[in-house]
């Protein structure tokens, strides 16, 4: 078990306050699960990086914010959404830590990009293959990031199997997906 700061506990204590107090929705919608786990991973940084003791002060002034969300203009709910993006890029550029499924969304990307070229060779079916490889190639780094404790906030333990589900029903997916897509442009396969 890890050992956090009072601090830290600190805003845990007021974040988990504001669970009981604010709906499911309203506590999804101000991120709030990601504020705690921001405010966690800053603490254990938080010795050796100024920037994250600057940050801790930031985040003790938006939970101390909290209890007036409905309350805040746009204007302020607006500047309470850009800290919270604005801490998460400094974790990740300075400390290397990474969003769950960050890396599938790149290699998507990047296999969409591979995938269009290979279509000119293989006639129309280098998308569906080129995405699932980048798919693949994502789902293996996210999984890597997450077994090195690089998540920012990792979700819930799931186990191999459904992972191993998860991740091959996204691929059958994206992959009839992409078929459907070659198929309505009339590139055909094969």
């Amino acid at each position: 078990m890890e050992v956090y700061s009072d601090w830290y506990y600190g805003i845990e204590k007021r974040i988990t306050w504001q669970k009981d107090t604010l709906s499911e929705k309203d506590y999804q919608k101000y991120k709030l699960d990601l504020l705690l786990c921001l405010a966690r991973r800053v603490d254990s940084f938080s010795a050796l990086c100024t920037e994250c003791q600057n940050r801790k002060q930031e985040i003790t002034a938006l939970t101390n914010d909290l209890a007036n969300l409905s309350l805040m203009s746009k204007e302020a709910k607006k500047s309470y959404f850009k800290a919270i993006g604005d801490i998460t890029k400094h974790l990740q550029k300075q400390h290397k830590l990474v969003t769950e499924g960050q890396y599938i969304g790149i290699g998507m990307a990047i296999g969409s990009g591979v995938g269009v070229a290979l279509s000119a060779a293989l006639e129309g079916a280098g998308l569906p293959i080129g995405i699932g490889i980048g798919a693949a190639f994502g789902f293996y780094l996210d999984a890597k990031a997450k077994r090195e404790g690089r998540v920012i906030c990792p979700k819930k333990k799931k186990t191999a199997l459904a992972s191993r589900k998860i991740f091959i029903a996204v691929i059958l997916g994206v992959l009839m997906l992409a078929g459907l897509i070659a198929f309505i442009l009339g590139e055909p396969f094969g």
